[in-house]
């Protein structure tokens, strides 16, 4: 059996045009045992409340592998709404934008994954604000050059993922400091 990521939340901070960013990388979930999934949804749904009343939570970006199964898929979906559900309802609901990764060897353009499976996704639950279809890989100097424009393509699509709304207002932190 694979064992889970560790279950520490890491921040990494991004700078987008003049503001500052802070991204959360929260821990799979996958593999997981009763109990352990228990303690670690109670101390997700601790450290969010945290983030969303600390760090002003305006966007949350659910990553997905293109390849994952759908049951997979669901029950992670319903466990982390159920989590940001109860913590963001009060003040209007935080939009989540679907990352759907891993799809560096997608034969074509890499967005009609999300085409061919949007209304899947629907009429399992899944509910998403936005979405970027990406390349995870890092940016490799030996790269084949259809390789390196699909990563920069990724970059650009993250980028305006979570710049574009907060550039709009569309999507504005609750607090005046950038996140």
């Amino acid at each position: 059996m694979r064992q889970a990521c560790t279950l520490q939340h890491t921040s990494h901070e991004v700078n987008l045009g003049p503001h500052t960013f802070k991204l959360w990388e929260v821990s799979s979930l996958q593999s997981m045992g009763f109990f352990r999934t228990l303690f670690t949804k109670w101390r997700l749904k601790k450290s969010y409340k945290k983030l969303y009343r600390d760090d002003s939570v305006y966007l949350l970006l659910y990553c997905i592998r293109g390849s994952r199964a759908q049951r997979a898929l669901v029950r992670d979906y319903k466990f982390f709404t159920d989590i940001v559900g109860s913590a963001s309802t009060a003040a209007g609901g935080v939009p989540i934008a679907a990352v759907v990764t891993s799809l560096e060897d997608h034969p074509t353009d890499m967005d009609k994954w999300w085409a061919k499976n949007e209304d899947n996704l629907k009429s399992l639950g899944m509910r998403f604000s936005a979405h970027a279809c990406i390349t995870s890989l890092p940016d490799e100097p030996n790269a084949s050059p259809m390789m390196r424009a699909r990563r920069q393509r990724s970059e650009q699509a993250i980028r305006s993922l979570i710049y574009d709304p907060y550039q709009t207002g569309t999507q504005t932190p609750r607090s005046s400091r950038p996140a």
